[in-house]
């Protein structure tokens, strides 16, 4: 403790006004009591790292054919979106490479030393 700590009629000033500070209460409310844990005990062959959460789960069987159905169903959807952007994402990138090609060229066409 500081010799400020010591001196008698040294007093904390509150920082906060609006909260009613009653210097009678103890600062810490008392312990309680703790209670026994129970110990859980699990079987030998536990361990909670591998077990399977969804051990019982069955996943309903499935038709061949319209697992088949839905491939095929899939890969022609797949097909149609690379068709249908094909040519745009083609387009933006011949704009890309035109707009900075043409910014190099600027750029080269203003770095080019004065004819002596």
């Amino acid at each position: 403790m500081d010799e400020e700590d010591k001196k008698p009629g040294t007093r904390q000033i509150p920082l906060l006004e609006d909260i009613v500070f009653d210097s009678s209460l103890p600062l810490k409310a008392p312990r309680k009591p703790a209670q026994p844990r129970r110990k859980v005990s699990y079987s030998p062959d536990y361990d909670p790292d591998t077990i399977d959460l969804f051990g019982d789960s069955v996943l309903p069987p499935t038709d061949e054919a319209v697992t088949e159905e839905l491939r095929e169903s899939a890969s022609q959807m797949i097909d149609d979106l690379v068709d249908e952007f094909t040519a745009e994402i083609g387009q933006r990138l011949r704009e890309e490479l035109t707009d900075q090609l043409s910014s190099i060229l600027e750029d080269l066409n203003h770095k080019q030393p004065p004819d002596p």
